[in-house]
């Protein structure tokens, strides 16, 4: 699981590189622009959604669960993430 986020990570990388360099052009393609902002948004929730499911069991173990506090922000995180 670590090596397909780290590959999705080098793949939002290079799209956020390429996207700095149409944004430095003096004319650039507003459409090509916007779906590049698409896609590193798209790719970047992919990412988010595979660490939580990772993760999650492992973050909310870690926390007692006695203090509710602490799991229902975390729910909260996740859920304006979405």
């Amino acid at each position: 699981m670590e090596k397909d986020l780290v590959r999705r990570l080098n793949i939002i990388k290079g799209q956020v590189d390429g996207l700095s360099k149409l944004v430095d052009k003096e004319s650039c393609d507003c459409h090509a622009v916007l779906n590049q902002f698409k896609a590193i948004d798209s790719g970047l929730k992919k990412v988010v959604e595979l660490y939580i499911k990772k993760n999650m069991e492992f973050c909310l173990r870690t926390v007692h669960s006695k203090d509710k506090e602490v799991i229902n922000d975390l729910i909260e995180k996740l859920i304006k993430e979405k």
